[in-house]
């Protein structure tokens, strides 16, 4: 007898953390998911949102998928799967594949809540270098078709996010102009996003803020989301300096791409610096707070 699943409300007021890979979502969300009020997979949601648009192999376009792809099925299916993850309580989400699907989350769940965390583009893209050259298995990647010819990157799987537009750089770029793509096109969709999902659904922070005041930046944080103010969620965040060493790549410190990738950013920081004011950066400035990550 085939399974089938009922139709049904979808889960209340589930949380989404976006932005770009480095940008320090997995840090929001260890914060986030201490809260009593939420429940998640504990790490990326690639099962679920992939589970219907698989990744990688012929044919296959990006990870951006759109609200028209969704299928009556798809949609019975990942509501039902959300509302058993979640358990009575709001289910928490993270993935920086995500950035390029907000219209996608937002048809499955109209009450969602979003939180966009931003980054200094000259570091998010000097820890997107670091992180393609890294041998770690953590940061994964993804088997296309055609093989890559990336000048200074010598595997074979994309990594982190492959936004429209990703086969343009699969071959005659350098990595660098392959990450600033990839932090550039990330929070492009999400500037994009935002202007059609309603304020009080959408929350914006910035890395260095976060890392710099975070116990004050998830105190207000949770209060925009209407989750409690939890000690151990304000505790966590308070003892951040001595968590953020575990999703590093190397060990943190400031403008820490002055040293490890310097040259390579300062060539591709024109790509980047139009998106870089538009999220409220100065290149010409030094960011306000510490950039541990």
């Amino acid at each position: 007898m085939a399974f089938v699943v009922p139709r049904g409300d979808p889960p209340s007021q589930p949380v989404f953390v976006l932005g770009s890979p480095r940008s320090g979502t997995t840090l929001l969300f260890e914060v986030l998911r201490r809260s009593s009020a939420v429940s998640s997979l504990e790490g990326e949601s690639h099962l679920l949102w992939e589970m219907f648009h698989p990744a990688g192999g012929a044919g296959w376009a990006s990870h951006e998928i759109r609200a028209e792809d969704i299928s009556d099925r798809e949609r019975r299916i990942l509501r039902w799967a959300v509302e058993r993850i979640a358990d009575g309580r709001r289910y928490l989400d993270k993935s920086p594949r995500n950035a390029v699907r907000v219209p996608y989350l937002d048809a499955l769940f109209p009450d969602a809540r979003f939180v966009f965390l931003k980054r200094d583009g000259r570091a998010a893209v000097s820890s997107l270098i670091t992180g393609w050259r890294s041998e770690k298995d953590v940061f994964g990647g993804v088997e296309v078709p055609e093989p890559l010819q990336i000048e200074g990157y010598s595997g074979r799987l994309w990594r982190f996010v492959a936004p429209p537009g990703w086969r343009d750089y699969r071959r005659g770029h350098t990595l660098a102009e392959v990450c600033a793509f990839q932090w550039r096109a990330t929070n492009e969709a999400l500037l994009a996003a935002r202007d059609a999902v309603p304020p009080e659904r959408w929350v914006e922070l910035t890395y260095e803020r976060f890392v710099a005041a975070p116990r004050e930046e998830t105190a207000r944080l949770l209060e925009r989301l209407a989750l409690p103010l939890e000690d151990p969620v304000l505790n966590h965040a308070a003892s951040l300096d001595r968590h953020v060493t575990k999703v590093a790549v190397t060990p943190p410190r400031q403008d820490k791409w002055r040293d490890e990738n310097p040259a390579e950013v300062e060539r591709i920081l024109p790509s980047i610096e139009p998106t870089m004011r538009r999220l409220g950066y100065r290149p010409d400035e030094a960011p306000s707070g510490s950039s541990p990550g």
